[in-house]
Parts: C-alpha cells; structure tokens; sequence
C-alpha cells in the first residue's frame, strides 16, 4: 500500500502541480491584462455554475470509488444519471441566467453566465471515467488530461486577454480547457458506457452520495459566500480584488490537498478498518501538508505585498492587506480539507457535513459584520476566525475515526509550526534588501533562502522528516515503514 500511495501521490502530484503552475502563471499575467471588475464578473458567475456543478455530481463520484461491488454497473447507471442532470441543470442556468445577473446588479452577466453553463454539461460527460481512475489508483493516466486541460487554458486565456476580451476571455479559456480535458479522458479510458440503469444501484449511490452531497454543499456555500457578501455590500470591482487575492493565496494550499487527498481517498476505503494504518498514512500527510502550506503563507506574508506593488502599481493595492490575512486562512483550509476526506474514506460522511455547517454559521455570522466595518480584509479575517474552529472540530472527529489522539497531532505540526515561527521576523527583514523596483531574479532568490532555511529548521525538530529524508536517500523503507510492514 505505501508504494501505491507514494506513487500515486507522485503522479497526481505532476499532474497538479502542472495544471496548477500553469494556471498560476497565467493569473500572474492576467492581472497585469485584465482590470479587477472583469476577475468580479467571473467570481460572480462561477458561484452558481460551481454550485450548479455540484448538483449534477451528486457525491456519485465517491460513491464509485466507496463501492465494492457491481462496479460496471454502477458506472453505467452513474453516467446515466450524471448527464441527465448536467443537460437538465445547463438549462435551467440558461434560462435564470438574467435572475442571476439582477442579483449581483451586472447585466453583463447575462451573456457570460449563458455561454459558462457549457461547462456542466462538458463536466458530466467526463465525471464517471475521471473518477474510475481514481478507484483504480491509475494516476499516470490522468497526467494527459491534466496537461492538455492545462495548456488549453493558458493559451486560450492569453490569446483573448491580450485581444481585449476582457471576462470572456476567462469563459472561454473554462470552455475550451474543460474540453479537451474530457477527450483526453474519453480517448485514454477502456471504460464505454452502456445503455442500461439500474434504480437499486441508483438508490444505493445516491444514498451515500447525498451524505456526501452534503457536505460538499456546506464547503460549497462556506467558499462562496464570502464572494456573495463582498458583491453584494461592496461592488464588483471589490469583488475582483478580493478574488485575485484569494486566487494567489489559496492556490498552493488547494493543490497540496487535492494531490494528498485525490490518492489518500481511495487507499483509505482499501485498507477499510485497518485504523493504525489509515491513522499513519493520515498523519504523515498532515506532516507535510501542514509543512507546505506554513512555509508558501510565510513566503506570502513575507513577500506579497511587495510583488503586488511592484510589478502591478497601484492597481492591486487593495488586495494586499486581504492577500497577507488569507494566506493564513489558506493553512487552516488546507488541514480541514484534508481531515474532511479521511472522514468520508473512513465512511462517515456526516461528521464531515457536521464541520462544514460550523465553517458557514461561523462565516455567515460575521462576514457582513467584517466587510461593512473593514471591508476587504473584514472579510478575509472572518474567513480565519470561521476556518480555525472548524479545523478543529474536524480534527475531533478524526480522532473518533481513526484514535490518533493529540499526541499525534502535535508531533505532525511540531516542525512546521517551530520553523514558520522562528523565521517570521527573518523573513521581514528579508524582504527590506530586496531593490524598490521589482525583481523576478531577486524575488526567487529570496524565497529560495528563506525556504532553505525553513527546511533546516523543520529538518532540526522533527525526526519522522529525517527519518523520511534518509530513507528517500537510502531508497530503502523508513524505519517508520519498517515497523508498520511489521503490524
């Protein structure tokens, strides 16, 4: 099992880090293309079409890979199911696409929130064989997909930004992007629907799915309603700001647990009831989850304000106190997530609706509050004070799930946490020699340094980590490994 999910976690992870790169490139260009009001429009209308998305899924997915038996069965009546509420959702968003403009007071919205529903039916096409993948741990070839998704984008994206396209131009980079990584999935999956649907497997899998559904609804309304609160008290111009920012602090957060858990999910419902394995795959990913996710919000705080200004003027200036507030906000993020998989691999998918409810009354209690009385960084602190009592409870539930204990959580944060504190007030002062006019040479240096020196110091504190370092040298299993083969 350990190297299946190492190399599934090395697949994915290509795979993700490419799309993600790539994209991340790409919105660093953008926003030097684009004006805020046009990264607004598509917040606004990426709300409902990813909440629409949602429906049309209906947790068929991770019920496919929860399931043991009848699978080709199951598929067949997933994928009925799964285009039928595509085409059916696609034309209700097309038809409430002038309510959805009127709500957030654009009527440009009109046009580009019909042409976006596209994207529920190219997404249903392609769900059931994404998701096969997964139940089989086949990663590697998911990488063409993801490259092709990837790539399509980025130039698509360009092209149309550079022509004055404005919004469109980040339509239909989603259209074109969306497609061509479903004929990659089509072209590369030996699986081919057929016509039959069986409503006893369509009750099991909906059943399960809608505890899944659930919960996905819950983190679904917990990461839009700050964008619906922001348009609607503070404009679409505001909106678009806070969205960059959000887009730059959270993007490496969300690609370092969608890789851990996009492979952790299904080795968690094949070991089933081995707790103290699934305990120990789930612990050490919190290792270096927490690892990562700590140092890019040290690199964020440290050096964010600084990139926006100096390469983008006064344009972005009201994103930097909200950049610097959610790159915190994308650590606590991160650790949720990653709990909210074990819990729904471990089937118990109501605790994980259970922590998503406590994110959205937290968030919707007080964001209102926050952007009247502060506007954009209220909004990005009351996403911080709504997140870190929800990872919290999810880590409760954790516990209960699998009996890691406390212990087990302290020693998987004690590196990260003693590096990112130790080199806080280092990682200031660094950025006070970089030149006043912005540099890429000198700004990747200095993350080069600071991130060395965080390594060291997480090296220093935590033995797992250089357990795991001399075993990667070694190429031979940790001693860590050596005594779970051994249980």
């Amino acid at each position: 099992m350990r190297r299946s999910v190492v190399r599934g976690i090395a697949w994915v992870g290509s795979t993700m880090f490419l799309d993600r790169a790539i994209r991340y490139v790409a919105l660093l260009i953008l926003g030097g293309l684009l004006a805020p009001r046009d990264f607004g429009l598509f917040a606004a209308l990426n709300v409902t079409i990813l909440g629409l998305a949602l429906l049309q899924g209906f947790g068929i997915g991770q019920a496919l890979i929860y399931r043991k038996e009848r699978l080709d069965e199951a598929a067949d009546t997933a994928f009925f199911v799964t285009v039928s509420l595509g085409v059916a959702l696609a034309a209700v968003a097309w038809a409430a696409a002038p309510l959805v403009a009127s709500f957030y007071r654009e009527d440009a919205l009109v046009e580009l929130f019909r042409a976006a529903s596209v994207l529920l039916v190219i997404r249903a096409l392609k769900l059931v064989p994404y998701y096969l993948f997964e139940k089989a741990l086949d990663f590697r070839k998911k990488f063409v997909p993801g490259l092709c998704a990837s790539l399509t984008y980025l130039v698509v994206v360009l092209t149309t930004a550079i022509n004055g396209m404005g919004a469109w131009s980040l339509v239909v980079a989603e259209i074109a992007s969306s497609t061509a990584e479903g004929i990659a999935y089509w072209i590369l999956s030996p699986w081919r629907p057929k016509l039959r649907f069986v409503p006893a497997l369509a009750r099991q899998d909906l059943a399960f799915g809608w505890a899944v559904l659930g919960g996905a609804i819950l983190v679904f309304a917990f990461r839009s309603v700050d964008r619906i609160v922001v348009s609607r008290v503070l404009g679409t111009h505001e909106l678009g700001l806070y969205a960059f920012a959000y887009m730059i602090a959270n993007t490496p957060s969300m690609l370092f647990t969608r890789v851990l858990n996009t492979v952790l999910l299904p080795s968690y419902s094949v070991l089933d009831e081995d707790r103290g394995k699934q305990a120990r795959l789930f612990f050490r990913a919190t290792s270096y989850l927490a690892g990562a996710s700590a140092l890019f919000a040290l690199c964020l705080l440290a050096f964010g304000g600084y990139v926006l200004f100096s390469f983008y003027g006064d344009k972005w200036a009201g994103a930097v106190v909200p950049l610097s507030v959610l790159a915190l906000f994308g650590f606590f993020r991160a650790l949720t997530d990653l709990s909210g998989d074990l819990l729904i691999g471990t089937g118990r998918p109501v605790d994980y609706r259970k922590v998503n409810a406590l994110q959205l009354v937290l968030a919707a209690a007080g964001l209102y509050v926050g952007a009247t009385l502060w506007g954009l960084p209220g909004v990005a602190l009351m996403m911080i004070v709504s997140a870190a009592p929800s990872m919290l409870l999810a880590w409760k539930f954790v516990n209960r799930a699998i009996e890691g204990g406390a212990g087990a959580f302290a020693l998987a944060l004690r590196g990260p946490v003693i590096a990112f504190a130790a080199l806080a007030l280092p990682a200031f002062g660094l950025v006070r020699l970089l030149p006043e006019r912005g540099s890429v040479p000198a700004v990747a240096l200095a993350v080069v340094v600071l991130s060395a020196c965080y390594l060291a110091v997480w090296l220093a504190v935590d033995p797992v980590l250089r357990s795991d370092l001399a075993a990667w040298r070694r190429r031979r299993p940790s001693s860590l490994d050596e005594r779970e083969e051994r249980g």
